[in-house]
Protein backbone atom coordinates (compact mmCIF):
# COMPACT_ATOMS: atom_id res chain seq x y z
CA UNK A 1 0.00 0.00 0.00
CA UNK A 2 2.66 2.49 1.08
CA UNK A 3 4.73 1.79 -2.43
CA UNK A 4 1.61 2.50 -4.33
CA UNK A 5 0.81 5.71 -2.64
CA UNK A 6 4.73 6.97 -3.26
CA UNK A 7 3.97 5.95 -7.02
CA UNK A 8 1.50 7.70 -7.13
CA UNK A 9 2.61 10.84 -5.62
CA UNK A 10 5.79 10.45 -7.45
CA UNK A 11 3.92 10.29 -10.97
CA UNK A 12 2.03 14.03 -9.52
CA UNK A 13 5.19 15.24 -8.76
CA UNK A 14 6.50 14.80 -12.44
CA UNK A 15 3.59 15.93 -13.81
CA UNK A 16 4.15 19.24 -11.32
CA UNK A 17 7.41 19.52 -12.73
CA UNK A 18 6.66 20.22 -16.02
CA UNK A 19 3.22 21.80 -16.20
CA UNK A 20 2.23 25.65 -15.52
CA UNK A 21 -0.74 25.83 -13.15
CA UNK A 22 -3.84 28.09 -13.65
CA UNK A 23 -2.60 31.61 -14.54
CA UNK A 24 -3.44 34.95 -12.95
CA UNK A 25 -4.82 37.45 -14.99
CA UNK A 26 -2.92 40.27 -16.10
CA UNK A 27 -2.20 43.33 -14.20
CA UNK A 28 -4.45 46.30 -15.95
CA UNK A 29 -1.89 48.78 -15.29
CA UNK A 30 1.12 47.03 -17.23
CA UNK A 31 1.00 48.33 -21.05
CA UNK A 32 1.84 45.41 -23.23
CA UNK A 33 1.41 45.19 -27.15
CA UNK A 34 2.00 41.41 -27.05
CA UNK A 35 -1.27 39.35 -28.34
CA UNK A 36 -0.47 36.80 -26.05
CA UNK A 37 2.32 36.39 -23.01
CA UNK A 38 3.18 34.73 -19.77
CA UNK A 39 5.50 34.95 -16.71
CA UNK A 40 6.41 31.80 -14.93
CA UNK A 41 8.74 30.95 -11.55
CA UNK A 42 10.79 28.03 -13.64
CA UNK A 43 11.18 26.70 -9.82
CA UNK A 44 7.90 25.51 -9.59
CA UNK A 45 6.10 26.66 -12.70
CA UNK A 46 3.92 29.04 -11.29
CA UNK A 47 2.37 31.57 -13.35
CA UNK A 48 2.63 35.25 -12.20
CA UNK A 49 1.62 37.26 -15.17
CA UNK A 50 -0.74 36.30 -18.02
CA UNK A 51 -2.68 37.45 -21.10
CA UNK A 52 -4.01 35.17 -23.29
CA UNK A 53 -1.63 32.26 -22.30
CA UNK A 54 -3.59 29.48 -23.88
CA UNK A 55 -4.12 30.87 -27.28
CA UNK A 56 -2.82 28.81 -29.87
CA UNK A 57 -0.95 31.26 -32.17
CA UNK A 58 2.07 31.08 -34.72
CA UNK A 59 5.89 30.65 -32.88
CA UNK A 60 8.12 31.54 -35.33
CA UNK A 61 11.80 31.11 -34.20
CA UNK A 62 11.01 29.80 -31.06
CA UNK A 63 10.27 26.96 -32.45
CA UNK A 64 14.11 26.21 -32.35
CA UNK A 65 14.59 25.65 -28.45
CA UNK A 66 12.67 22.27 -29.43
CA UNK A 67 14.81 21.83 -32.52
CA UNK A 68 17.40 22.12 -29.96
CA UNK A 69 15.98 19.95 -26.75
CA UNK A 70 16.35 17.28 -29.48
CA UNK A 71 19.55 17.67 -30.71
CA UNK A 72 21.12 18.00 -27.43
CA UNK A 73 19.22 14.49 -26.39
CA UNK A 74 19.76 12.82 -29.51
CA UNK A 75 22.89 14.20 -30.97
CA UNK A 76 26.89 13.87 -30.25
CA UNK A 77 28.17 17.46 -30.16
CA UNK A 78 30.96 16.72 -32.05
CA UNK A 79 29.19 14.12 -34.81
CA UNK A 80 30.07 16.37 -38.58
CA UNK A 81 27.38 17.46 -40.42
CA UNK A 82 26.89 17.74 -43.76
CA UNK A 83 25.01 20.21 -45.34
CA UNK A 84 22.17 19.32 -47.71
CA UNK A 85 21.32 21.69 -50.97
CA UNK A 86 17.61 21.51 -49.14
CA UNK A 87 19.43 23.26 -46.13
CA UNK A 88 21.47 25.46 -48.07
CA UNK A 89 18.44 26.70 -49.99
CA UNK A 90 16.13 27.49 -47.12
CA UNK A 91 14.35 31.08 -46.74
CA UNK A 92 14.59 33.54 -43.95
CA UNK A 93 17.11 33.82 -40.94
CA UNK A 94 20.52 32.25 -41.97
CA UNK A 95 23.68 30.80 -40.59
CA UNK A 96 24.77 31.53 -44.26
CA UNK A 97 25.66 27.75 -44.58
CA UNK A 98 26.77 26.27 -48.09
CA UNK A 99 25.68 22.75 -49.71
CA UNK A 100 28.35 20.53 -49.49
CA UNK A 101 30.18 22.22 -46.16
CA UNK A 102 30.45 20.21 -43.07
CA UNK A 103 30.39 21.59 -39.00
CA UNK A 104 30.07 20.10 -35.97
CA UNK A 105 26.44 19.21 -34.27
CA UNK A 106 28.01 21.85 -31.47
CA UNK A 107 28.80 24.94 -34.07
CA UNK A 108 25.32 23.57 -36.06
CA UNK A 109 23.69 24.62 -32.67
CA UNK A 110 25.40 28.26 -32.23
CA UNK A 111 23.92 28.89 -35.54
CA UNK A 112 20.85 27.61 -34.50
CA UNK A 113 20.06 29.84 -31.64
CA UNK A 114 22.40 33.21 -32.42
CA UNK A 115 21.71 34.19 -35.70
CA UNK A 116 18.42 31.96 -35.62
CA UNK A 117 19.49 29.82 -38.66
CA UNK A 118 17.01 28.24 -40.38
CA UNK A 119 19.54 26.83 -42.33
CA UNK A 120 20.96 25.09 -39.39
CA UNK A 121 18.09 23.76 -38.26
CA UNK A 122 17.06 21.95 -41.51
CA UNK A 123 20.99 20.49 -41.15
CA UNK A 124 20.44 19.71 -37.82
CA UNK A 125 16.81 17.86 -38.60
CA UNK A 126 18.52 16.01 -41.17
CA UNK A 127 20.97 14.91 -39.61
CA UNK A 128 19.51 14.02 -36.56
CA UNK A 129 16.17 12.33 -38.02
CA UNK A 130 17.43 11.24 -41.10
CA UNK A 131 14.53 13.53 -42.70
CA UNK A 132 13.03 16.99 -41.85
CA UNK A 133 9.44 14.74 -41.41
CA UNK A 134 10.76 12.80 -38.76
CA UNK A 135 12.76 15.06 -37.06
CA UNK A 136 9.31 16.72 -36.80
CA UNK A 137 7.58 13.97 -35.76
CA UNK A 138 10.21 13.34 -32.60
CA UNK A 139 9.49 17.13 -32.12
CA UNK A 140 5.74 16.55 -31.29
CA UNK A 141 6.16 13.61 -29.07
CA UNK A 142 8.76 15.42 -27.27
CA UNK A 143 6.23 17.78 -26.96
CA UNK A 144 3.31 15.54 -26.02
CA UNK A 145 6.08 14.17 -22.89
CA UNK A 146 6.43 17.33 -21.60
CA UNK A 147 2.44 18.01 -21.36
CA UNK A 148 2.95 21.16 -23.72
CA UNK A 149 -0.42 19.92 -25.84
CA UNK A 150 -1.68 22.78 -27.48
CA UNK A 151 1.69 22.19 -29.31
CA UNK A 152 2.27 21.21 -32.83
CA UNK A 153 5.19 21.78 -35.08
CA UNK A 154 5.32 21.00 -38.63
CA UNK A 155 9.13 22.29 -39.16
CA UNK A 156 12.38 22.54 -37.23
CA UNK A 157 12.92 26.30 -38.22
CA UNK A 158 9.62 27.96 -37.60
CA UNK A 159 8.59 29.75 -40.71
CA UNK A 160 4.91 29.97 -41.36
CA UNK A 161 2.56 26.83 -41.67
CA UNK A 162 -1.01 27.63 -40.68
CA UNK A 163 -0.59 23.93 -38.84
CA UNK A 164 2.19 25.07 -36.81
CA UNK A 165 1.60 26.61 -33.84
CA UNK A 166 2.22 26.87 -29.70
CA UNK A 167 0.67 28.79 -26.87
CA UNK A 168 2.39 31.06 -24.47
CA UNK A 169 2.11 28.69 -21.82
CA UNK A 170 3.18 25.76 -23.83
CA UNK A 171 6.32 27.60 -24.92
CA UNK A 172 6.96 28.29 -20.81
CA UNK A 173 6.82 24.72 -19.96
CA UNK A 174 9.16 24.13 -23.09
CA UNK A 175 11.70 26.90 -22.66
CA UNK A 176 11.62 25.72 -18.43
CA UNK A 177 12.63 22.43 -19.70
CA UNK A 178 15.44 23.13 -21.62
CA UNK A 179 17.12 25.43 -20.00
CA UNK A 180 18.10 22.08 -17.60
CA UNK A 181 20.46 21.23 -20.24
CA UNK A 182 23.21 22.77 -19.25
CA UNK A 183 25.17 23.05 -23.26
CA UNK A 184 21.58 25.26 -24.03
CA UNK A 185 22.30 27.53 -21.18
CA UNK A 186 25.68 27.81 -22.13
CA UNK A 187 24.66 28.83 -25.83
CA UNK A 188 21.57 30.95 -25.48
CA UNK A 189 23.58 33.02 -22.63
CA UNK A 190 25.99 34.19 -25.70
CA UNK A 191 26.47 37.56 -26.86
CA UNK A 192 28.58 36.85 -29.96
CA UNK A 193 31.09 34.00 -30.71
CA UNK A 194 33.61 33.15 -33.94
CA UNK A 195 32.70 29.50 -35.31
CA UNK A 196 35.89 28.30 -37.47
CA UNK A 197 34.30 25.57 -39.33
CA UNK A 198 33.14 24.66 -41.99
CA UNK A 199 34.39 26.25 -45.38
CA UNK A 200 35.30 29.80 -43.65
CA UNK A 201 35.26 31.53 -40.37
CA UNK A 202 31.86 33.42 -39.27
CA UNK A 203 31.71 35.79 -36.70
CA UNK A 204 28.16 35.94 -35.18
CA UNK A 205 25.96 37.23 -32.98
CA UNK A 206 22.36 36.44 -30.95
CA UNK A 207 19.85 38.27 -32.00
CA UNK A 208 18.43 38.45 -28.32
CA UNK A 209 19.08 42.48 -27.68
CA UNK A 210 18.06 41.85 -23.94
CA UNK A 211 21.27 39.93 -23.60
CA UNK A 212 23.09 43.75 -23.85
CA UNK A 213 20.33 45.82 -22.35
CA UNK A 214 18.17 44.22 -19.45
CA UNK A 215 19.78 43.52 -16.31
CA UNK A 216 20.43 39.99 -15.83
CA UNK A 217 18.80 38.81 -18.93
CA UNK A 218 20.90 35.56 -20.13
CA UNK A 219 18.70 33.70 -22.62
CA UNK A 220 17.35 32.49 -24.82
CA UNK A 221 15.46 33.21 -28.45
CA UNK A 222 13.60 35.28 -30.66
CA UNK A 223 11.38 35.06 -33.50
CA UNK A 224 9.31 37.29 -36.21
CA UNK A 225 7.56 36.08 -38.93
CA UNK A 226 4.26 37.63 -40.92
CA UNK A 227 1.97 35.46 -38.92
CA UNK A 228 3.75 35.21 -35.63
CA UNK A 229 4.53 38.79 -35.20
CA UNK A 230 7.59 39.55 -32.95
CA UNK A 231 8.08 36.99 -30.74
CA UNK A 232 10.81 36.53 -27.53
CA UNK A 233 11.38 33.43 -24.61
CA UNK A 234 13.10 35.04 -22.38
CA UNK A 235 14.85 34.78 -19.06
CA UNK A 236 16.65 36.75 -16.49
CA UNK A 237 18.16 36.19 -13.00
CA UNK A 238 17.66 38.83 -10.66
CA UNK A 239 17.40 39.71 -6.33
CA UNK A 240 18.46 35.83 -6.31
CA UNK A 241 15.62 34.25 -8.40
CA UNK A 242 14.65 33.34 -12.07
CA UNK A 243 11.86 34.61 -14.16
CA UNK A 244 11.32 33.29 -17.59
CA UNK A 245 8.41 35.36 -19.99
CA UNK A 246 7.58 35.09 -23.55
CA UNK A 247 5.39 37.22 -25.73
CA UNK A 248 3.55 36.13 -28.98
CA UNK A 249 2.56 38.42 -31.76
CA UNK A 250 4.20 41.85 -30.50
CA UNK A 251 4.94 45.05 -31.70
CA UNK A 252 8.22 45.41 -29.69
CA UNK A 253 9.12 41.67 -28.38
CA UNK A 254 12.11 43.29 -26.06
CA UNK A 255 10.57 46.02 -24.68
CA UNK A 256 7.26 44.36 -23.66
CA UNK A 257 9.71 41.27 -22.39
CA UNK A 258 11.49 44.01 -19.98
CA UNK A 259 8.19 45.02 -19.00
CA UNK A 260 7.06 41.77 -17.84
CA UNK A 261 10.44 41.03 -16.37
CA UNK A 262 10.38 43.94 -14.45
CA UNK A 263 7.34 43.64 -13.06
CA UNK A 264 8.10 39.90 -12.12
CA UNK A 265 11.35 41.37 -10.14
CA UNK A 266 9.88 44.62 -8.58
CA UNK A 267 6.65 42.29 -7.20
CA UNK A 268 8.15 39.58 -6.17
CA UNK A 269 10.93 38.29 -3.53
CA UNK A 270 12.15 34.62 -3.36
CA UNK A 271 10.83 33.20 0.20
CA UNK A 272 11.73 30.14 1.92
CA UNK A 273 8.15 28.09 2.48
CA UNK A 274 9.46 24.81 3.71
CA UNK A 275 12.70 23.96 5.31
CA UNK A 276 14.15 20.38 5.18
CA UNK A 277 13.95 18.18 8.11
CA UNK A 278 10.85 20.33 9.54
CA UNK A 279 8.67 18.14 12.01
CA UNK A 280 4.57 18.09 9.94
CA UNK A 281 3.20 15.52 11.55
CA UNK A 282 3.18 11.73 13.67
CA UNK A 283 1.60 8.39 12.12
CA UNK A 284 0.86 5.25 14.08
CA UNK A 285 2.49 1.99 13.56
CA UNK A 286 1.04 -1.31 13.68
CA UNK A 287 3.18 -3.93 15.10
CA UNK A 288 6.54 -1.94 15.95
CA UNK A 289 8.59 -1.30 18.84
CA UNK A 290 7.09 2.47 19.28
CA UNK A 291 3.59 3.13 18.35
CA UNK A 292 4.50 6.59 16.34
CA UNK A 293 6.87 8.08 13.96
CA UNK A 294 7.41 11.42 13.15
CA UNK A 295 7.81 12.15 9.60
CA UNK A 296 9.53 15.61 8.28
CA UNK A 297 10.10 17.24 5.17
CA UNK A 298 12.69 15.99 2.27
CA UNK A 299 13.22 19.44 0.84
CA UNK A 300 13.43 22.95 1.30
CA UNK A 301 10.81 24.55 -0.99
CA UNK A 302 12.19 28.24 -1.44
CA UNK A 303 9.77 30.40 -3.90
CA UNK A 304 9.32 33.72 -5.13
CA UNK A 305 6.09 35.29 -3.87
CA UNK A 306 4.59 38.84 -3.33
CA UNK A 307 2.91 40.17 -0.07
CA UNK A 308 -0.76 39.72 -1.37
CA UNK A 309 0.08 36.26 -1.83
CA UNK A 310 -2.01 34.06 0.69
CA UNK A 311 0.21 30.44 1.62
CA UNK A 312 -1.33 27.27 2.67
CA UNK A 313 -0.67 23.41 3.40
CA UNK A 314 -2.52 20.28 2.68
CA UNK A 315 -0.61 17.18 4.10
CA UNK A 316 -1.54 13.81 2.50
CA UNK A 317 -0.03 11.24 4.52
CA UNK A 318 -1.78 7.51 5.50
CA UNK A 319 -3.67 6.83 8.88
CA UNK A 320 -1.26 4.47 9.70
CA UNK A 321 1.73 2.31 8.57
CA UNK A 322 2.52 -0.62 9.62
CA UNK A 323 6.52 -1.91 10.97
CA UNK A 324 9.47 -2.18 9.88
CA UNK A 325 9.71 1.53 8.98
CA UNK A 326 12.82 2.69 7.89
CA UNK A 327 14.68 6.15 8.32
CA UNK A 328 14.06 8.64 5.39
CA UNK A 329 11.44 6.26 3.62
CA UNK A 330 8.80 8.11 1.49
CA UNK A 331 5.38 8.42 3.50
CA UNK A 332 3.43 11.11 2.81
CA UNK A 333 3.55 14.75 0.76
CA UNK A 334 2.95 18.30 2.13
CA UNK A 335 1.74 20.27 -0.82
CA UNK A 336 2.11 24.50 -0.98
CA UNK A 337 -0.69 25.98 -2.12
CA UNK A 338 -0.42 29.81 -3.03
CA UNK A 339 -3.87 31.35 -3.59
CA UNK A 340 -5.92 28.33 -3.82
CA UNK A 341 -3.43 26.83 -6.59
CA UNK A 342 -1.01 23.64 -6.26
CA UNK A 343 1.99 25.05 -6.60
CA UNK A 344 4.70 22.48 -5.53
CA UNK A 345 5.15 19.84 -2.91
CA UNK A 346 7.58 17.81 -0.91
CA UNK A 347 8.00 14.13 0.23
CA UNK A 348 7.40 13.68 4.23
CA UNK A 349 10.13 11.04 5.23
CA UNK A 350 10.14 8.90 8.71
CA UNK A 351 12.32 10.45 11.06
CA UNK A 352 13.95 7.44 12.81
CA UNK A 353 13.37 3.87 12.31
CA UNK A 354 10.61 1.83 13.99
CA UNK A 355 11.82 -2.32 13.69
CA UNK A 356 9.05 -4.74 13.77
CA UNK A 357 7.61 -6.04 17.15
CA UNK A 358 9.32 -9.56 18.26
CA UNK A 359 8.35 -12.39 20.37
CA UNK A 360 10.84 -10.97 22.70
CA UNK A 361 9.76 -7.54 23.05
CA UNK A 362 6.57 -8.32 24.01
CA UNK A 363 8.12 -11.03 26.66
CA UNK A 364 9.80 -7.87 27.78
CA UNK A 365 6.83 -5.93 28.24
CA UNK A 366 4.81 -8.76 29.64
CA UNK A 367 8.18 -8.90 32.52
CA UNK A 368 8.07 -5.40 32.78
CA UNK A 369 4.39 -5.01 33.70
CA UNK A 370 4.69 -7.53 36.34
CA UNK A 371 7.46 -6.33 38.14
CA UNK A 372 6.55 -2.81 38.06
CA UNK A 373 3.48 -3.87 39.20
CA UNK A 374 5.37 -6.93 42.02
CA UNK A 375 6.87 -3.05 43.04
CA UNK A 376 3.83 -1.34 43.14
CA UNK A 377 2.12 -4.22 45.32
CA UNK A 378 4.67 -4.14 47.87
Amino acid sequence: MIKKLVAVFSIFYLCMATYCIDAKAVDNTLSVSAKAFVLIDPISGRVLLEKNSQEKRAMASTTKIMTAIIALEKGNLNSQIKVSPRAASIGGSSFYLKSGETLTLENMLYGLLLPSGNDAAVAIAEHIGGTEETFVQMMNQKALELGALNTHFTNPHGLDDYKHYTTAKDLAVIAKYAWQHTKFRKIVQTKTKEIKDGDYTRQIFSTNRLLWQFDGADGIKTGCTGNAGKCLVATAYRNGFRLISIVLGSLDHFEDSQKILDYGFNNYRLTPIIEKNNHYTTIDVENGVFKKVNLITKDSIILPVNENDNISFELIVPKKIKAPVFKGEQIGQLQIYINNDLVSSTYLVVASEVRLKKYHDILNKILRFWIKREINYQ
